[in-house]
């Protein structure tokens, strides 16, 4: 029954949002949303069935450090690295 939950929920903001952007001829908006929902569902389906997914901050925390020591090393001019801490 989850996976029918999970549809009708998916479904009810799919048929909301959906014809807005077909009568504003917002092709690229609406592949973005649709892809949008396909990893939602797809997450969703995973976590219901009990399978161990990660988190996004787990993703994205690592990523965003690196990058944000490269700006702030980049920024520095000459001054002593940032350490992030």
């Amino acid at each position: 029954m989850n996976g029918a939950g999970l549809l009708v929920a998916f479904g009810a903001i799919v048929a909301y949002e959906m014809p807005r952007l077909i009568r504003g001829r917002l092709w690229r908006e609406l592949a973005v949303f649709l892809g949008m929902i396909a990893l939602g569902l797809g997450l969703s389906w995973l976590q219901s069935m009990g399978l161990p997914t990660k988190s996004w901050a787990e993703i994205a925390g690592p990523l965003g450090q690196s990058v944000w020591n490269g700006f702030a090393n980049l920024l520095s001019l000459g001054r002593a690295p940032f350490s992030g801490q």
